[in-house]
């Protein structure tokens, strides 16, 4: 297994990627299988033009996705899409195997770790990959959400957190081990939900705000600029804009070991 020091090297030296453009790539002409697919809802995911689903489905050979969630299933279902009801977790039963094995943003909800990485033990070819897509616990702007605001910042469905060299220890108990590792690009900004309170709150599984008049978009809006021209500079005076911390979420490629 890749040791701390050598896997924080290696994410500090790759830049960081486009995760959309990035798994895209690695599933071109591929049979895939992509694990918790459905972005909350079928109405929210078939209208996010970045629905890593859809996006897989443009450039795979064959794409079969797998949610729990089975009435949202069945509506994506009716529209084309080759998805099945199932517990990642538990038992199985598709008689394929996969060049790739998409998770985006799914382990940090699981509590059986084992049966997720037994599944993709044995629905996985011999030279297959797994993405996994994460949260970086350690993004600054998680850190100072919970300091200035006295709250914490994280989607109530998540279980747990996982930062790099945790899921290097958790993937190889099970026979896994990082191959390539890299920061997400497109990391939330704290100006942009810095205006959230009991009155105001930011809905994550839609993606909006509640209420939002237009008196309180133009607010926001002055809000974030007022803090961005504080915060920026706080960052480099402090030393929380280095590169572990910069960053809001990580991918991982795995591969059998």
């Amino acid at each position: 297994m890749i040791n701390k020091f050598e896997l924080a090297e290696m994410i500090i030296r790759s830049r960081p990627v486009n995760k959309e453009e990035f798994i895209q790539k690695k599933c071109r002409e591929k049979v895939v299988l992509d694990v918790g697919c459905i972005r909350h809802v079928a109405e929210f995911s078939i209208k996010d033009p970045n629905w890593l689903h859809k996006r897989v489905k443009l450039v795979a050979q064959k794409v079969i996705g797998v949610d729990y969630l089975s009435e949202e299933v069945e509506k994506l279902k009716k529209i084309g899409y080759d998805i099945i009801t199932a517990d990642i977790t538990k038992e199985i039963k598709i008689d394929e195997k996969f060049d790739v094995i998409v998770c985006g943003d799914l382990i940090e909800h699981l509590v059986n770790f084992e049966g997720f990485f037994e599944n993709c033990k044995k629905l996985l070819k011999s030279d297959g990959i797994i993405i996994i897509t994460t949260p970086n616990p350690f993004y600054a702007g998680e850190f100072h959400y919970a300091a200035f605001k006295k709250n914490f910042l994280i989607n109530p469905e998540h279980t747990c957190w996982i930062d790099p060299q945790a899921l290097a220890q958790l993937s190889s108990r099970f026979g896994f081990g990082i191959k390539e590792i890299y920061f997400i690009k497109k990391s939330w900004r704290l100006g942009e939900l810095v205006c959230e309170s009991k009155n105001h709150r930011y809905d994550i599984f839609q993606g909006k705000w509640f209420p939002d008049s237009f008196g309180f978009r133009l607010f926001r809006v002055l809000v974030a600029k007022l803090f961005d021209i504080f915060y920026w500079p706080y960052k480099l005076i402090s030393g929380s804009d280095t590169a572990l911390v910069r960053y809001s979420d990580y991918l991982a490629v795995l591969s059998k070991i």
